[in-house]
């Protein structure tokens, strides 16, 4: 066990308690993992734990929501110069990074999504989409067309759990073909 017993700011210790749960949620899933084993994963007491989170499902939610939504919400706002397409190659870039490179803690988000009834109140897709949503609407994408592009765009996102890209400049040149298709299906339908 690492001695992480020191004085931590509240912060610096829900970040270390939450680093260690989501490696052992990746492993052995949100059921196969017990608050005993994130505390001592973490280097703490389970007091210590308790000390900073109510619940199991409070630390799951504090270590995949900043992934999932928080991040998502300062991506869509759009700024005033920029044209719908270059505003969303800007939100695909991101996003297809952020899936790249957290595509384990995307996929277990799913998975329990799907399996678990705990974590089942959080539909964590449908809020997602609802985002994303609202975020074509301020990019400018036409209303008639929004479920269709959230749909192609939700696709490929999630195409990049299973083939996850490091490559900036390939992101960047799917985001911008991706783009430019979506302006064309606003555009001619």
């Amino acid at each position: 066990m690492i001695n992480n017993r020191t004085r931590m700011s509240r912060e610096d210790r829900q970040a270390q308690i939450t680093q260690a749960a989501i490696d052992l949620f990746v492993e052995h899933g949100y059921k196969g993992t017990t608050t005993a084993q994130i505390a001592e994963a973490a280097g703490i007491s389970e007091v210590t734990l308790f000390r900073n989170f109510s619940s199991k499902k409070e630390i799951f939610l504090h270590g995949v929501m900043p992934i999932l939504t928080q991040t998502l919400e300062d991506k869509l706002k759009v700024h005033k110069d920029t044209s719908p397409e270059e505003a969303l190659v800007s939100f695909l870039v991101d996003r297809l990074a952020v899936i790249s490179e957290n595509h384990k803690v995307v996929r277990l988000v799913l998975m329990e999504n799907q399996l678990n009834h705990e974590l089942a109140d959080m539909d964590f897709i449908k809020k997602v989409g609802v985002q994303i949503q609202e975020g074509l609407h301020e990019m400018g994408f036409k209303a008639a067309k929004q479920d269709f592009i959230m749909r192609v765009i939700m696709g490929s996102i999630l195409s990049f759990l299973y083939l996850p890209e490091k490559d900036e400049n390939i992101v960047r040149e799917f985001a911008v073909e991706l783009a430019g298709t979506i302006s064309l299906i606003d555009q001619n339908r």
